[in-house]
């Protein structure tokens, strides 16, 4: 337990620097930037929203051909 509370704490630590470097360094605007994660995130969600739903008629189907035989 204890080494994954480390692991965990660093993993977080590491994501935070690098993306706030990340930030400092972004050749966009602060508005451009905004826009260009906003626009990521959307796209993400999307993604996401989609390959749920596949998986869901996936397991729909699954357990439909399951409860017939």
């Amino acid at each position: 337990m204890k080494k994954f509370l480390s692991f965990s704490i660093g993993f977080f630590t590491g994501a935070v620097v690098i993306g706030i470097i990340t930030i400092l360094f972004a050749p966009d605007s602060g508005a451009g930037l905004r826009e260009s994660l906003k626009d990521s995130v959307m796209q993400t969600k999307n993604e996401i929203s989609t390959a749920a739903q596949r998986k869901r008629e996936e397991l729909e189907a699954e357990l439909s051909k399951l409860r017939q035989g």
